[in-house]
């Protein structure tokens, strides 16, 4: 990586520049190429993890550029997103049974929304559109789906003030140069009294705070690492209520979690190995809830 392409950055949350080194991985440089897919099973490499000394927001400095981030994801391509289509689509599903009893129907937009499979399940009930910087996920989602999404990012949408009743973000906000710009600028999209739902792993999580740099969630494409305290504060500072902060599960193959296994004690992976091979389960559907991601309800005040 060019030191050109590299930069030192504040606390987004406060906007102090006084940290601690929190995590630090010898093993290469965030940014390399090939990080960025969402199926990357390259948790290693993630830089210098600092965590702001007044506030507690951790987040990595140095990193890549912005402009960096948003060409690289912009190139990104991602077959192996859909070897677990279904999944997905089931997941969609979830997460959509708790926006809908906090807004029914109405205008929904998804910020970072992939392929399209979570606004292909909001169609329903919902009026869609989603932002996606990956030309490749847009061109599926466009071709395939029949989707309307915007490119690359919010700012350069432009959508009008007030229009959405609905802003989902998932598994977004971590990979953001500037959180605190992308909920301003979400905040200024949404109707009064309208709903943001968010997911990001949870840094404060029992299994972060066990497995320490060798979690799941320390990983190159992430950026920012929230706890539900942080995330609530930088909410709050872009002028929104939180209605409700929970853990977030997710539905996928065995195999699937037998994947995500590969940076972790060779024994853990061997064992599960042996059970899905003895059960014959390797396609079958396993919902985890391991609380270390979760997924939080804002709303813009009425008032």
């Amino acid at each position: 990586m060019k030191q050109d392409l590299i930069e030192e950055v504040p606390c987004n949350l406060c906007g102090k520049d006084q940290s601690k080194i929190r995590y630090q991985s010898l093993e290469g440089w965030p940014g390399d190429g090939g990080q960025y897919a969402a199926t990357t099973d390259r948790f290693g490499a993630y830089g210098t993890i600092r965590q702001c000394l007044s506030c507690g927001l951790v987040y990595t400095s140095p990193r890549v550029k912005a402009g960096a981030i948003h060409q690289a994801y912009e190139e990104t391509q991602d077959q192996d997103y859909f070897l677990e289509a279904d999944s997905r689509s089931i997941n969609a599903y979830l997460a959509l049974s708790m926006v809908r009893r906090f807004a029914p129907s109405g205008r929904l937009l998804e910020v970072g929304c992939a392929t399209g499979f979570f606004l292909n399940a909001a169609r329903l009930t919902y009026e869609v559109h989603g932002v996606e910087p990956s030309r490749w996920a847009r061109d599926y989602a466009r071709e395939n789906l029949k989707l309307e999404i915007s490119e690359r990012d919010l700012k350069t949408a432009r959508f009008p003030d007030g229009h959405f009743d609905v802003v989902a973000a998932i598994d977004v906000i971590e990979h953001v140069p500037d959180p605190a710009g992308l909920l301003a600028e979400i905040r200024r999209v949404l109707k009064p009294g309208g709903v943001l739902y968010l997911v990001t792993p949870d840094i404060d999580s029992l299994s972060a705070r066990l497995l320490r740099g060798k979690w799941w969630g320390l990983r190159p494409a992430h950026i920012y690492y929230f706890s539900p305290k942080t995330l609530q504060e930088l909410l709050r500072r872009q002028g929104y209520e939180t209605a409700l902060c929970r853990s977030y599960g997710r539905i996928f193959t065995w195999n699937y979690w037998l994947s995500r296994l590969t940076n972790y004690p060779k024994f853990l992976s061997r064992a599960l190995a042996a059970v899905i091979r003895t059960f014959g389960v390797e396609d079958k559907f396993l919902y985890l809830d391991t609380r270390d991601s979760m997924q939080i309800i804002a709303r813009r005040p009425r008032g």
